[in-house]
């Protein structure tokens, strides 16, 4: 069986966090995530395009933050990788990993828009 997109543990976890009576704070993170992470790989492949690897390091590592936020582990592990690419200056043979970021963040919208309903 292959891995869940989604961390159930990190996802159980978020849902612990809203007080009885109070908005959800899972749909909260989770609407954020779809709202914000687009425009975010929009940046990434701009700079990965551009040849930007100062750029594409701090871009990748905001994004394996907020993938990590919400347990996306195979998107978390895709933008660890770029993030240490662009640290290192060296962008050459990342391609696939830009694909695997597009990739993965589709998988992970697909599986948020079903949790939240």
């Amino acid at each position: 069986m292959s891995e869940p997109v989604l961390d159930e543990a990190v996802i159980d976890s978020l849902r612990q966090l809203t007080p009885p009576g109070e908005p959800d704070v899972l749909a909260e993170v989770l609407q954020l995530f779809l709202k914000d992470v687009p425009r975010r790989i929009a940046k990434l492949r701009a700079a990965w395009s551009n040849g930007d690897a100062a750029e594409v390091h701090k871009v990748a590592h905001s994004l394996k933050g907020s993938a990590g936020n919400v347990g996306a582990k195979a998107l978390h592990a895709a933008c660890r990788q770029l993030d240490e690419h662009g640290r290192v200056g060296d962008l050459s043979g990342t391609g696939p990993l830009v694909e695997s970021v597009d990739r993965e963040f589709a998988r992970v919208e697909a599986e948020i828009r079903r949790l939240l309903g």
